[in-house]
């Protein structure tokens, strides 16, 4: 093999392992993202349902909390049945 093959293929090599890290970063950067925005729906919806406990606990009817949660009347239905 001659010194220009090997310095081709020493090029091709340093590449694909330039590529293969760069891979691996992005892909860790989009799975922290990715788990950034889904804790944070995560909370959103749990402080929905706390509200939601909250204002059924102080007697406010389903429909009401239904419009200010966003809440569905069926999720609301289970809350409520978890609290009896």
């Amino acid at each position: 093999m001659s010194t220009a093959d090997m310095l081709i293929e020493q090029g091709i090599e340093q590449g694909l392992e330039r590529g293969r890290e760069q891979g691996i970063e992005q892909g860790l950067e989009r799975g922290i993202e990715r788990g950034i925005e889904q804790g944070i729906e995560r909370g959103i919806e749990q402080g929905k349902i706390e509200t939601a406990r909250n204002m059924l606990k102080g007697g406010l009817d389903l429909s009401t909390i239904a419009q200010f949660t966003g809440l569905t009347e069926e999720a609301l239905f289970k809350i409520r049945d978890d609290l009896l």
